[in-house]
């Protein structure tokens, strides 16, 4: 499912239709959700289930997830404008030179700092129901801010 039409393939497919389109931040999301977002949850899920988490639990896993992969994107659009070429392994501002939507570029670098904060928020509130148990996955969220590739 992570991989094929919903997942991978399918947000690939819909990332691949919007180049030199001007999409919604809606779409963006959506694309996202499927191609870096379904890699994430499937990846996060997949661990809760080898260790029984429950069907709660497993809940509380799919939205750290999913917000660990919107933050994740947000910050990947935010170092294809700030970062260090040789540290991203690509240009900085490849994505605007290939006119691609970025949350940058549908936001401004300050909100999308914002939304990339509040992704990281909502994915560390998701993991409560571990308490101390989901720390590293807490502190593996919170490292997205500092990340520079």
């Amino acid at each position: 499912h992570a991989a094929g039409p919903k997942g991978m393939v399918g947000g690939r497919a819909l990332d691949l239709l919007a180049e030199n389109e001007q999409i919604t931040l809606s779409e963006l999301r959506q694309l996202h959700s499927a191609k870096t977002g379904a890699l994430f949850c499937a990846s996060v899920r997949a661990g809760g289930i080898l260790a029984g988490a429950t069907s709660s639990e497993l809940v509380a896993l799919t939205d750290y997830a999913r917000e660990f992969g919107l933050a994740f994107q947000i910050t990947d659009d935010i170092l294809d404008v700030i970062g260090d070429d040789k540290k991203i392994g690509k240009p900085v501002g490849s994505d605007e030179k290939n006119h691609k939507s970025t949350y940058v570029s549908l936001l401004s670098l300050d909100e999308a700092k914002h939304l990339a904060e509040q992704s990281i928020a909502n994915a560390v509130s998701a993991l409560a129901p571990f308490g101390a148990k989901a720390e590293f996955l807490s502190v593996l969220v919170k490292k997205l801010l500092a990340r520079q590739n």
